[in-house]
């Protein structure tokens, strides 16, 4: 199995609404595949690679708006496109553990 590589961080799968903005463009639409360095997003209007977008990510059952105000656009496809996520320490925590709570919700509690 050459050419593939175990993932480095837990990924969030579900869709979860997200808005963007960046130089000249504002956005929304739904992020989905979300890692802790990642995710791909389906917006309303179109990108472009390289460019920096801020993020506000609206989980359901959280009071506030995750904020994430460095994403860079990896690729994109149409009005699909994936970002790599530049979060400041104190967001990746809160990152981690709102992933962490996500995917142990879907999958059920760990069997030791």
């Amino acid at each position: 199995m050459a050419g593939f590589g175990l993932r480095k961080h837990q990924r969030f799968k579900d869709s979860v609404p997200v808005q963007f903005r960046g130089k000249g463009v504002v956005g929304e639409g739904r992020l989905k595949d979300l890692s802790l360095t990642g995710a791909s997003i389906s917006g309303d209007v179109h990108v472009s690679t390289g460019m920096t977008l801020g993020l506000q990510l609206f989980f359901p059952g959280d009071r506030e708006p995750l904020l994430i105000d460095r994403a860079i656009v990896q690729w994109v496809k149409g009005v699909e496109f994936g970002v790599e996520l530049a979060a400041n320490p104190q967001i990746a925590e809160r990152l981690t553990t709102l992933i962490s709570e996500k995917v142990k919700k879907r999958h059920g509690p760990s069997k030791s």
